[in-house]
């Protein structure tokens, strides 16, 4: 009897004098989890969840088979007031559904949101009671509509990792699903990317499971899972992995509470636009809480019904006064290229008239989806659309099961699509030709991280296109950004026009407006189009911090977005690019409203753009002048500086890089190991697919260059040696694992500092021209980090090296020296002096003021100023003064103790400056005053360098891999106050040098190159 063996235990710990909480609820977590095995409960002891926006730890968690949570014990000590705690933690906002408090004297348990029963813990019976009426809990139905998708965006996580575990179960133990999900594999590497993972197929069984009963209730079609071709490819998969023990039915019983809720909503909807709302949030909702990663990748948002209404009714009225037509009319060929929930598709039909509608919803209307929970729900929208509008239902034969920018490849030229179904749909997609384009492509550079399988995918055709366009027509020295999903999709809808006249209507990202990496797009964009209409609708956060992107973007997010509606219309003249700019501070809700009041194109007034030579269509302030100045550094080498380029990229920052070398030295002999391991596993297995399972369950953070090193059998020796001294933000320094296996990309620094010995006479300028943050530009004679100055910078390396460190050259090119010598009439001007003075020129608040737009854009451009010598003499003095700062004596600081605290450097979190700026809060001990106002004045980016210091030296655990970061030096354990004091000399002394530089650096009057 559980528990009786409760009692002995409590006799047991009482022999030994063990009467307080920690050592007491060990016997009654052995009686609860006891309990609990023939529930198939699992007690989880200490497990975190939020809880009011704050973290709270329950002494112990149960979940049941299918993961998901079903209550909750917290233990007490004997000697507290159990009624003042239990109170205490409720106010915590710890859960009350079903949870046991006790404290080995008395236990009381809550149900729904109230006490339910009190017991003495002395009396077995009354014991027994309880821990039976606690596992004979069930959840109530959830009433609200709200509460019911919010309960099941909660939970999606849970069911989908016990899903997930059963999936691993039929791989290993169930014949007919490896074989049934083998072949399902296989279709979907031929048929969508060739590079799928089977953990991306596990992730395609998920979603149907957990919504394949949403989508059937909530249409009342219960013969989709039949009708649908993909989604009866899948059912065979789900077939082979319930024929054994696998109940699906019982499995998601306990969604019922969920369900029903859901469900019962769906049904009081007669308006099918509410209908359509209610399925997007349902979609974004399941997304959100199911796999925030793969949300990001696709671009996991629906469109705003407001946008989607605009979109439509401009390209419906364009096609009338353009070209005299009808989206009705017989050669107008419409595809949504990513569909997402059908949402344009089914505004289009809802415009259509009835009698026209059946021959378009045939023969002209398509779309395409790859990810297969969409693809479900747009399949119903659309048909359902139909449906309703038609009074008959027909599946939509015009949506393809396809990777729409995968249809572009020649590889794909013989092979099928899935099933011959979903072939022969998109053989028919490809020979209709296509005279409008509409839709919400993806737009999210930003996904790298190999070891979610989160990165974007490269496609050959379609990136060589945008290659041979709009990078080769770019002046940009970076164009990654090129490559972003959105532009490919304006490359590829460009080219899906043929030589047809028609509308390109997208909304995306608007960074192609103005940023520099997309003057080549914008030369092609005018050249393929006849017009182009951009709405501005803002909204970008990093640009413009004072925003929030969940009031005032339109999705929500961080970048700015925009509708662009591009037409080819030959017949008629060419008019340009027209730009409506919505104000800036206009929040998400009165954004949308001014799209549903104007309506559509005609509504809205547009600025006509004037693009220069440069394709610039909205100018930079003074970007004239600044196209003027002579080139920092060019791809072409007519600049001051022959080559320049990216700090080092590693991809796992966390562990090459430490504040403590010994450590660091230590890690990466494991992470060798690991790796070294994983090659020597890589070269037995045959096979991408072995690789695959490889790269999941190996220890080590894999990246796309790691990743090839791995495939070519390329070891890392993990030699001390290659330990160096890197700058990895301002004024912060690490060591550093420099090698060229472990570092992502080691940039144009693997030409400037080979051997260690290239630093003692090297030196590096590393500016940071980034949109988010202001220019910044710091000096170093070190590897330095690709994001110095908190974003991606550029490095300018004086000297350049061979591979083997020899053979010295200099990185200042030869012309830029005739230029100067010849400008000024003084041979005295040598190279170095060059370098010295751009670096006192980049510190120039002038210089900085007056081109702050064109630097967030473009690399630096120096002008020739009256006093050559006055700004050479003052970027020398800075030079010495940033590179040697460690070496200053400390600004003198009065150091304040906290009476009652023994004394302590350590610097345990973070350091926090008062409100006035003058202390710094060191740690409870230690606190240093006198900070002079001038030390925040110069500014590197965002911060302060005093602000770099305090962000960057701090005790820090990475969140993904675990590791600890502590800038304390056991030997020096001053070292951190001490260069807190170097840091504010090197910024007041920073700051009289730069305000001691001539005011103004020129006029037209003195060169044509002057500002």
């Amino acid at each position: 009897n559980l528990v009786q063996q409760y009692y002995a235990e409590l006799t047991e710990l009482a022999h030994q004098n063990v009467m307080y909480e920690m050592g007491t609820r060990t016997a009654f977590h052995n009686l609860l989890a006891g309990a609990g095995r023939p529930q198939h409960w699992t007690l989880i002891p200490e497990l975190e969840r939020k809880a009011n926006g704050k973290t709270i730890r329950p002494d112990g968690t149960f979940k049941d088979a299918l993961n998901l949570v079903r209550g909750y014990w917290e233990a007490k000590d004997p000697g507290d007031d159990l009624n003042a705690e239990i109170a205490k933690k409720r106010k915590l906002g710890y859960p009350v559904n079903n949870i046991i408090f006790e404290d080995t004297l008395t236990a009381v348990l809550f149900q729904h949101g109230s006490e339910s029963m009190r017991v003495d813990m002395k009396d077995p019976k009354k014991l027994e009671d309880l821990i039976v009426q606690f596992f004979r809990h069930i959840e109530p139905q959830i009433e609200e509509f709200e509460e019911a998708i919010n309960e099941f965006k909660e939970k999606v996580p849970d069911l989908a990792e016990g899903l997930k575990k059963k999936i691993e179960e039929s791989h290993q133990k169930n014949p007919a699903f490896k074989k049934a999900f083998a072949d399902f594999f296989e279709l979907c590497r031929t048929s969508l990317n060739p590079n799928l993972s089977e953990k991306a197929v596990d992730e395609m069984l998920i979603q149907h499971i957990l919504t394949e009963r949403l989508i059937r209730e909530i249409f009342d079609n219960p013969e989709f899972v039949r009708r649908n071709v993909i989604a009866a490819e899948v059912e065979k998969v789900m077939q082979a992995m319930t024929s054994t023990s696998f109940d699906r039915n019982t499995y998601l019983k306990e969604l019922d509470r969920f369900y029903v809720a859901i469900e019962m909503a769906a049904r009081t909807m007669t308006d099918f636009s509410d209908k359509q709302h209610f399925l997007n949030t349902v979609y974004e909702r399941f997304f959100q809480g199911y796999s925030v990663k793969l949300a990001d990748t696709m671009g996991i948002v629906y469109t705003p019904q407001a946008i989607v209404d605009f979109m439509c009714a401009s390209v419906a009225e364009v096609l009338d006064k353009e070209f005299g037509k009808k989206l009705w009319s017989d050669d107008v060929y419409i595809i949504d290229p990513c569909t997402g929930t059908g949402n344009f598709i089914v505004n289009l039909i809802r415009r259509m008239p009835k009698a026209k509608l059946p021959e378009v919803y045939k023969h002209r209307l398509f779309a395409n989806e790859i990810m297969l929970l969409p693809y479900y729900i747009a399949a119903l929208n659309i048909e359902h659309a139909y449906y309703e509008q038609t009074g008959t239902y027909e599946g939509f034969e015009g949506l393809c099961f396809v990777d729409t920018l995968d249809l572009a490849e020649h590889r794909q030229a013989q092979l099928g699509f899935m099933t011959e179904a979903n072939t022969a749909r998109v053989k028919r997609q490809k020979e209709a030709p296509i005279t409008v384009v509409i839709g919400n492509p993806p737009y999210n550079i930003g996904q790298i991280d190999e070891n979610d399988a989160n990165s974007n995918r490269k496609y050959e055709f379609v990136d060589r296109r945008v290659r041979e366009t709009y990078a080769a027509d770019s002046e940009a020295t970076l164009r990654m950004q090129l490559y972003d999903p959105y532009v490919k999709f304006f490359r590829w809808a460009s080219d899906r026009l043929g030589t047809r006249d028609g509308i390109v209507c997208f909304v995306s990202n608007n960074s192609f407006l103005d940023q520099a990496p997309f003057d080549g797009m914008r030369k092609h964009l005018l050249s393929d189009f006849t017009s182009l209409h951009h709405v501005d609708l803002h909204g970008n956060v990093r640009a413009n911090p004072k925003l929030s992107g969940t009031t005032h973007n339109v999705f929500g997010i961080q970048v700015g977005v925009g509708i662009t509606i591009a037409v080819r219309n030959r017949g008629g003249a060419a008019r340009g690019a027209y730009n409506h700019r919505l104000p800036d501070d206009w929040r998400r809700e009165k954004k949308l409203d001014h799209l549903a009041k104007v309506g559509c194109l005609s509504g809205v007034t547009f600025d006509l753009l004037q693009p220069d030579k440069q394709h610039t269509w909205i100018p930079v302030r003074n970007s004239a002048d600044f196209g003027e100045l002579l080139a920092l550094g060019t791809e072409m080498g007519e600049g001051i500086f022959a080559k320049c380029g990216p700090g080092v990229e590693t991809n796992r920052d966390d562990v090459v890089y430490d504040f403590n070398r010994a450590k660091l030295v230590e890690r990466i002999a494991e992470f060798a190991e690991w790796y070294n391991s994983d090659v020597d596993h890589a070269k037995r297995l045959k096979g991408a697919d072995g690789l695959e399972k490889l790269f999941q369950q190996s220890h080590v953070q894999w990246s796309s260059t790691l990743k090839l090193h791995l495939k070519r059998g390329t070891y890392v020796s993990p030699a001390a040696e290659l330990v160096r001294e890197a700058l990895y933000r301002p004024y912060t320094s690490k060591y550093h694992f420099y090698d060229r296996v472990l570092n992502e990309r080691p940039g144009l620094l693997r030409e400037a500092f080979v051997v260690k010995e290239n630093a003692r006479e090297n030196r590096v300028l590393s500016c940071t021209c980034h949109l988010q943050v202001p220019f910044s530009a710091i000096i170093t004679n070190m590897v330095a980090n690709r994001a110095v100055g908190g974003r991606a910078g550029t490095c300018f390396p004086f000297y350049l090296y061979d591979e083997d460190g020899s053979n010295r050259t200099e990185n200042i090119t030869d012309w830029s020296l005739a230029q100067f010598r010849t400008h000024y009439k003084d041979k005295k001007i040598a190279k170095w002096s060059i370098f010295h003075y751009v670096y006192g020129v980049l510190h120039h608040a002038g210089y900085r003021e007056k081109f702050a737009d064109n630097l967030k854009r473009e690399l630096p451009r120096i002008p020739f100023v009256p006093d050559f010598w006055a700004f050479a003499e003052a970027g020398k003095k800075l030079s010495a003064l940033h590179l040697d700062y460690e070496k200053l004596k400390p600004w003198d600081l009065e150091f304040i103790e906290t009476p009652g605290m023994p004394l302590s450097y350590r610097v345990e979190d973070k350091m926090r400056l008062a409100k006035e700026k003058a202390k710094l809060v060191v740690n409870p001990s230690l606190t240093l005053v006198g900070i002079p106002a001038e030390a925040f004045e110069y500014r590197l980016g965002n911060r302060s360098a005093v602000e770099w210091v305090i962000d960057q030296y701090q005790v820090s655990t990475d969140a993904r891999s675990g590791i600890a970061s502590d800038p304390n030096r056991d030997d020096d354990p001053q070292y951190i106050t001490r260069l807190v004091g170097q840091v504010i000399r090197v910024s007041v002394e920073t700051v009289g040098i730069v305000n001691g530089l001539p005011k103004e650096l020129g006029d037209k009057s003195a060169t044509s190159q002057n500002l």
